[in-house]
């Protein structure tokens, strides 16, 4: 595993590599709270390193954890900060729903500063991921739903200082993105775009950001999929993608691998850079493998992606 430096990155689509790059570290799991979100990084990253996608890499992101250290603060209040930093008060510090340890604050400033350096890669190499996951719930002053730092809206504020062109937020999380909305939507710089199949965290939403969808079959979802997409302007500059992969089981392995080919074949077409975070997916509704299986389909099309 490599490290990483930050710079400021100039979009330079001859220049792409061929090797995905996919932000990752140890203490993505250092939680002593042993639940999926705080787990499957490891896993997912255990397969990689024995191979499971060609042509990709794992990277270090530590040189970014300063970064984000400063943009959490900014993003969310001093007292939920100061709550995970410390444990106190309680309320705050498990917001999220996990018990609270030291382990939690490093989690969340390794797991941010994955998507910081994912996204300053895939600005300069076409695509790029983190293994994060539980994001897009968590709002300035609390986490929620497993969420506890929003490092989406932290790339974005990130991804402003770098780029001056449009920044969309595209999420396909089974569930609402309450939180991310609630930070980003009034900033004309980033478009935040929510496809949800559960009504949780749902918001008013502004303008056609958001669709709800009630029938799970394959193919009313795969059409509401290319509705979003289309809902994406030409002119956006970074795509930052939370592939949620828990609409499974009510929505199937094939389709929601054809969702991930059809993202990427969107950011390709469009010759637009993208940067991928792993969202929701549960072991409840299946075994671990399943899990694991399903989140690889992700790395593979974005993959794909890094060959421009």
């Amino acid at each position: 595993m490599t490290s990483l430096t930050p710079t400021r990155p100039q979009t330079a689509k001859s220049e792409r590599k061929t090797t995905l790059k996919i932000a990752y570290n140890p203490k993505y799991t250092i939680a002593e709270y042993g639940f999926d979100t705080t787990r499957k990084a490891q896993w997912i990253a255990n397969e990689l390193q024995n191979g499971a996608v060609l042509n990709s890499a794992l990277v270090d992101p530590v040189s970014f954890v300063g970064r984000a250290k400063e943009l959490i603060s900014e993003i969310h209040s001093h007292d939920y900060v100061q709550a995970l930093m410390t444990g106190s008060p309680s309320i705050l510090a498990t917001s999220q729903g996990f018990s609270w340890d030291k382990g939690i604050w490093e989690m969340a400033i390794n797991s941010t500063a994955g998507v910081l350096a994912a996204t300053e890669i895939a600005l300069k190499e076409g695509a790029a991921g983190s293994l994060s996951s539980g994001l897009h719930h968590a709002r300035r002053d609390s986490g929620v739903g497993f969420c506890t730092v929003n490092g989406l809206a932290v790339a974005a504020a990130h991804a402003k200082t770098l780029i001056d062109g449009r920044i969309v937020i595209l999420d396909f999380d089974a569930h609402c993105g309450g939180g991310t909305h609630s930070l980003v939507k009034n900033d004309e710089q980033i478009l935040h775009l929510d496809l949800s199949t559960n009504s949780f965290d749902s918001y008013e939403p502004s303008g056609e950001n958001c669709l709800e969808i009630g029938d799970y079959s394959d193919e009313s979802y795969l059409e509401a999929i290319d509705e979003m997409l289309e809902r994406i302007p030409g002119d956006t500059e970074l795509l930052i993608y939370n592939a949620g992969m828990d609409p499974a089981p009510m929505i199937s392995d094939e389709a929601l691998k054809e969702r991930e080919q059809r993202v990427a074949a969107w950011a390709k077409d469009n010759q637009t850079s993208a940067v991928f975070v792993l969202a929701g997916g549960y072991t409840w509704s299946m075994s671990q493998e399943e899990l694991v299986e399903l989140h690889l389909h992700t790395i593979e099309a974005f993959g794909e992606l890094s060959k421009l």
